[in-house]
């Protein structure tokens, strides 16, 4: 008897099919609060991670099921604070647009290619479509909760084009990756612990893995960008390096950035105003909000009562 209830509390509670629980062993792998994240979960997770970044197959095994239980440990904490204010459901068609920027960004031109390779490679779509409508939840949660806290000074904006309009600028293709710690003395091992995943796996995986930010959707691509829109610090750290090397941990107000300089152009330009303001807006509205998800995020982890087995 007790055999058969556990049976229809895994198929019925945890979304696992009838076929997983007669042929697997199913464990608890952890627990966060009342959550509870299973070996079954765990498998599903490291499918689909290496189903849309091939290059994590690279990493050895015991590096794969870490990044998978931080992940998932990473998804469940922000569910369960977004279902403290609300469902999670995403808006469709937001959703479409989501999963069609991850397909095209694989290599796929339709929905029906990319769900036979997610099929081919036993990931459920509509699993996918729920761990993406919590990202599209979590950064709705994050506007609403910040909206009024982002401050955009536009003259001083305008201020810095009118200084660098007509004249010869250095114009930078840059890619990032944002992280927090819980200790300053873990910031020499995360940074070494990064680097070592840019080597075996490249910076676009990397960053998918290890930054906070929404350009990881990008493989942490910022795109071009004149450099007398960045800060000083970011400025400095740029300064010290070559096209292709990595900066040091840049300190910033929601963690740490390492920068990659891809390529960098000097061009004599004459600025089209408007839209260079609304670029540096966009920028600068991005960052505030990574900053702000971050810090939220690390205050909701640091009181999670989190058990892992």
């Amino acid at each position: 008897m007790k055999r058969i209830s556990l049976r229809i509390f895994l198929i019925l509670i945890l979304n696992i099919t009838p076929w997983q629980v007669a042929n697997c062993e199913v464990f608890i792998v952890a627990k966060i609060n009342q959550e509870i994240i299973t070996n079954i979960d765990l498998d599903f997770e490291k499918k689909y991670l290496i189903t849309l970044n091939p290059n994590l197959k690279k990493l050895d095994q015991r590096r794969i099921i870490e990044y998978a239980k931080n992940s998932l440990i990473n998804e469940r904490i922000k569910k369960i604070e977004i279902e403290k204010k609300s469902k999670v459901e995403a808006n469709e068609n937001l959703l479409s647009r989501v999963i069609a920027d991850i397909y095209s960004g694989i290599g796929f031109s339709s929905l029906r290619e990319f769900e036979n390779y997610l099929l081919q490679n036993e990931v459920d779509i509509q699993k996918v479509k729920k761990k993406i409508s919590i990202e599209i939840a979590w950064n709705d949660l994050i506007v609403k909760t910040f909206a009024n806290e982002i401050e955009i000074d536009r003259n001083l904006m305008m201020k810095e084009i009118e200084k660098f309009d007509n004249k010869k600028v250095d114009n930078l293709l840059i890619s990032e990756i944002v992280f927090t710690i819980n200790d300053k003395k873990e910031l020499v091992t995360k940074y070494e612990e990064i680097k070592q995943s840019i080597n075996e796996i490249g910076f676009e995986e990397t960053a998918r893995i290890y930054s906070l930010s929404d350009s990881k959707k990008s493989g942490g691509n910022l795109g071009w960008i004149y450099k007398n829109q960045l800060s000083k610090e970011i400025k400095d750290g740029l300064n010290k390096i070559k096209i292709g090397d990595l900066t040091e941990p840049i300190v910033t107000s929601g963690g740490f950035l390492i920068l990659k300089l891809n390529d960098v152009k000097s061009e004599n330009i004459k600025i089209d105003k408007d839209a260079q303001l609304k670029k540096m807006i966009e920028f600068e509205r991005e960052r505030q909000f990574t900053r702000l998800s971050t810090l939220y995020y690390k205050r909701i982890y640091n009181s999670a009562e989190i058990n892992e087995k």
